[in-house]
This record gives structure tokens, C-alpha cells and sequence, in this order.
């Protein structure tokens, strides 16, 4: 007895449907790319004549902890257990990111335009230079984004250390997805930002004796 010709094509068509199939779920799982945000500029503090205006910050140099240094958004499972996201990935280099939304929202709070990134090319000394080691930018998804950062402040062309400080932070996650996780390690990098510029306006108050 002969083979119908439905069964003798069979396999081809089995074949066809797997490949279909993974194609569908290859596109299912396309990455998805994040990126942290600055404070806005109604959420800054009102633009006025202070000691700090149009002074010259340098941001840097600023150090990751080795884990952070990735393309890929690590979250936490608990105190020892770190979990790399397969999908869910920086839209580049998660360094330059950080460095650029910390700059925005110090000169947005101070407020100057006068902010510039380490390594720096002006002949002019900083006003005030800030060293920042991050220690820990995780979070559990649907809880808390973590942040953990020792920084210092140098002022005046001597560089003399004006101010150190290890800041510890917490920022509740509104939803259980990495938009969400995002969206509060920015918040947590704002929280530092304003830490850091208290520290500025603290030791130009001390400078001018104001």
C-alpha cells in the first residue's frame, strides 16, 4: 500500500511550522532598552542669584562597582544573590548615562550651566569637583530600587576635600516590571543629587561667610 501523499509530505510541513513558530517567539522576546532620567526643571528648585550661580562643577571621575558596568539590568533576590535581566538591557553605556543625569540635575538645582565631565580640557580650575564611587544601583523588582554611593567634594584649585559622605538610599518601585525599577533608581540618583548640592551650597556659605 502506498503512502498518501499528505503523510509522505508531512515532515516538510512539520518542519515548517517549527521554524515559524521559533520565529514567532524570537520576535516575542525582542530586547528592550532603558535609560535613567533627570530631574525636570518645575521639580528643581526656583532659579535665583546665589553663591552658586554659573559656578564651574566638575563631575568625576566616578567609579561602578564591577556588576554595574554592563549593558544588561541587574536586580536582587536578596542580600547575596544578584539576577542579569535576559531582555532588558541599558540603551548604552550605563556609565555615560549615570554621569550625564547626575550632571543635568546638579546644574539644574545649583542652578549653573557651567558643568563639565572628567577628564575636563579648561585651563581653569573647578570651583567644586565631585568624586562619586557607586557602590550598589539595584533594586527588587516590584519593591525597592537600592542606591549606594561614598562621594567626596573638592573646592578651589588647591583641591582641598570641602566634603565626604557615603549616602545610603531607598526608593519604592510603583509596579513589578523594569520600567518601573527604572523610573525609581532615577528618583534615588535625584535624592543624591540634592545631597550633594547641600554639600555645595554648604561650603559656599562657609566660603563667602553668608
Amino acid at each position: 500500500m502506498r503512502d498518501a501523499p499528505f503523510f509522505r509530505c508531512l515532515p516538510v510541513i512539520l518542519v515548517i511550522c517549527l521554524l515559524f513558530l521559533d520565529g514567532c517567539l524570537g520576535r516575542s522576546q525582542s530586547p528592550r532598552f532603558y535609560a535613567l532620567s533627570p530631574i525636570t526643571e518645575d521639580k528643581a528648585m526656583a532659579k535665583s542669584d546665589t553663591p552658586e550661580r554659573d559656578t564651574r562643577i566638575g563631575i568625576g571621575p566616578i567609579k561602578l562597582a564591577d556588576y554595574l558596568d554592563q549593558s544588561k539590568l541587574v536586580t536582587r533576590t536578596g542580600d547575596n544573590r544578584l539576577v542579569k535581566a535576559e531582555f532588558d538591557l541599558w540603551a548604552g553605556a550605563f556609565k555615560d548615562n549615570l554621569t550625564n543625569v547626575l550632571a543635568e540635575n546638579i546644574g539644574l538645582l545649583l542652578p549653573t550651566e557651567r558643568i563639565f565631565i572628567y577628564p575636563w580640557r579648561l585651563a581653569e580650575p573647578m570651583d567644586y569637583q565631585i568624586i562619586l564611587d557607586v557602590v550598589r544601583l539595584d533594586g527588587d523588582l516590584g519593591k525597592e530600587a537600592w542606591l549606594v554611593a561614598r562621594w567626596s567634594i573638592l573646592g578651589g584649585k588647591n583641591k582641598e576635600l570641602v566634603a565626604a559622605s557615603r549616602s545610603n538610599i531607598r526608593e519604592p518601585v510603583s509596579g513589578p516590571d523594569y520600567n518601573a525599577l527604572v523610573s525609581a533608581q532615577s528618583r534615588a540618583l535625584a535624592k543624591l543629587s540634592h545631597e550633594i548640592v547641600k554639600a555645595i551650597q554648604a561650603a559656599s556659605r562657609k566660603q563667602t561667610g553668608k
